[in-house]
């Protein structure tokens, strides 16, 4: 079950920008920094809970978030957000069979048994935006397949217009987060063309062809 604009993000946004707006009245110096800190946190906490419920995008956002620990650091976004949203790190929703036939469906209009000599129900290994299946071709060739979480692109515009909305909104102790949210979409958009990666993949083969040991 997955809950958009109008549920927890929403409420997020919402409760979010009235505590960073109202709490700090007032407040200066180590006082202020200290209060600053304690809604980092706690909208971070909220911040996890949302992308736990929605899944897919979410938790890919939250962990470009998480990522940031050894870049822009401190001065890109509070260091509560990036250690917080660390926990989605090793979190992999995993796709069932059944969805995963269908997508197999909808791309080659042939299921893993028709299009696959063997094709293993159980995942290799998943993450936020896909998983891999060890399937074994007609020509008897072992290969992966990676099979991309149903419906993210037609998730991408209604999430990222909560994005969006939620950097301009809450800016966070003065944080403006919309530079965050443009260099997400266009690493989101580019990560989601599998058909990138498969040129990528075509190109590094031709690179290392000459080595004997990689396959």
């Amino acid at each position: 079950h997955v809950i958009r604009v109008g549920g927890l993000g929403a409420r997020l946004t919402k409760s979010a920008k009235t505590e960073y707006e109202t709490s700090l009245e007032g407040l200066e110096g180590e006082e202020y920094n200290t209060k600053l800190r304690e809604i980092h946190q706690r909208t971070a906490e909220k911040a996890l809970e949302v992308a736990k419920e929605n899944k897919g995008i979410y938790i890919k956002a939250a962990q470009f978030i998480a990522a940031l620990q050894g870049g822009a650091g401190d001065h890109g976004i509070p260091k509560e957000y990036v250690n917080v949203l660390q926990a989605l790190c090793d979190h992999a929703p995993q796709t069932t069979f059944e969805e995963v036939e269908q997508v197999l469906v909808t791309e080659f209009g042939k299921g893993s048994s028709q299009k696959f000599r063997s094709f293993d129900k159980e995942p290799l290994a998943a993450a936020s935006l896909a998983q891999v299946h060890r399937a074994v071709t007609h020509e008897g060739v072992e290969v992966a397949v990676k099979v991309q979480h149903p419906g993210l692109w037609d998730m991408m515009a209604s999430d990222f217009g909560v994005f969006t909305t939620m950097a301009a909104s809450m800016k966070p102790g003065g944080f403006d987060l919309s530079w965050l949210v443009q260099d997400f979409q266009v690493s989101l958009t580019a990560e989601l063309d599998f058909k990138i990666e498969a040129s990528n993949a075509i190109k590094v083969a031709e690179m290392l062809k000459h080595r004997s040991r990689v396959k």
